[in-house]
């Protein structure tokens, strides 16, 4: 936003209403893609030990071990969407709030402190490299491939 295109009282007061609520609306996002891999990779963690610990009902019977890995399969696949879905709408707010920052000047050098922006400049692009939904995704799929393994070796 150029210095001569300061928003109208009446927007500030908009932006000053958003702002909050899309800062949270980023952390909130964030925090249920961290509880859904730790519930998740909890949920897994324990099917592996019980699937190295409890032996099969029918040794001979090949059926079971499939129903299990599909259970894992399906129980993994849902959480791996879940995440996916929280991280789209993540990004969306991240988004927003960003906007919502320009839009307030804090990225502008001198409008809230002596010859420095309020926010460092690199803020504006720090959703860009986000690696964090990779992470997420890694930890179950490796997690449920070592429960795969042990219900089928």
């Amino acid at each position: 936003m150029l210095p001569d295109q300061r928003p109208v009282p009446e927007r500030v007061d908009v932006l000053m209403l958003l702002y909050p609520w899309y800062k949270d609306e980023v952390y909130r996002r964030r925090q249920q893609m961290i509880w859904l891999t730790a519930v998740s990779g909890f949920a897994l963690v324990l099917l592996l030990f019980l699937a190295l610990a409890l032996p099969l009902s029918r040794p001979g019977h090949r059926l079971e071990p499939f129903l299990m890995v599909t259970g894992v399969l399906v129980l993994s696949i849902s959480m791996l969407y879940f995440i996916h879905q929280q991280c789209v709408r993540h990004k969306m707010a991240k988004g927003i709030l960003i906007t919502l920052e320009q839009a307030l000047g804090l990225y502008e050098d001198g409008r809230y402190l002596n010859d420095t922006s309020l926010y460092p400049r690199h803020w504006q692009n720090s959703g860009l490299g986000d690696r964090s939904e990779f992470i997420y995704h890694s930890i179950i799929l490796s997690l449920a491939a070592l429960v795969v393994s042990a219900l089928l070796l």
